[in-house]
């Protein structure tokens, strides 16, 4: 990785989850977009929609979005757009856990309980993967991932490794933090064609 990559590590985590979120490509996130990639993720889980899980995932993007409108949409229009999002993101995690996990944890949980399929508390790789699937990950990454976010090595994840992972993400700046490979590799060509997410 390169010290231009270094620096602009960030930046590049949080622009790529942006394009995650902004499924319907306008280039702003509103809470359809939230709505969108819940179902995303439910159908790629294929799980059914209208079950307790499925149900779950849906109210826990719904109360994220809320916690993400508050922070981060400066001008209460109900959107938020790129700037806001970074600076938003940035301004919101910079060295307070509890907002972390009063945005996260929720999210995490309903994302952990939809993945653990046999309901046995813990994702395995085959798991994970399915959920992967939702953010175009390609299979190579997403055994990367997995070993980088098992962080025991003891061959399946937990919802706090989840969680560490995610915080990692959102706000390390360092170039070897294992959840800098939450959505696989930032910097592959197959992720981000230096405009938008490629799904």
């Amino acid at each position: 990785m390169s010290p231009s990559d270094v620096a602009n590590l960030l930046d590049r985590k949080l622009d790529i989850c942006f394009g995650h979120g902004d499924q319907n490509g306008n280039g702003v996130l509103e809470p359809a977009d939230a709505l969108a990639l819940a179902a995303r993720t439910v159908a790629a889980l294929g799980e059914p929609f209208g079950s307790p899980k499925a149900i779950a995932l849906f109210s826990a993007f719904d109360t994220f979005w809320q916690h993400l409108s508050r922070e981060l949409d400066s001008n209460n229009d109900g959107k938020v757009t790129p700037l806001e999002w970074r600076t938003g993101l940035k301004r919101a995690f910079s060295g307070d856990g509890g907002n972390f996990e009063e945005g996260f944890r929720p999210l995490a949980q309903a994302l952990f309980d939809l993945c653990d399929k046999s309901g046995d508390g813990k994702v395995q790789p085959g798991e994970f993967a399915a959920y992967h699937r939702a953010f175009g990950t390609s299979s190579a990454n997403v055994r990367i991932a997995f070993e980088k976010l098992d962080r025991n090595g003891d061959g399946y994840l937990t919802v706090d490794e989840l969680v560490q992972a995610w915080k990692e993400y959102y706000t390390s700046t360092d170039p070897e933090a294992r959840g800098n490979w939450l959505y696989g590799d930032i910097f592959g060509a197959t992720v981000w064609d230096g405009d938008r997410v490629l799904l």
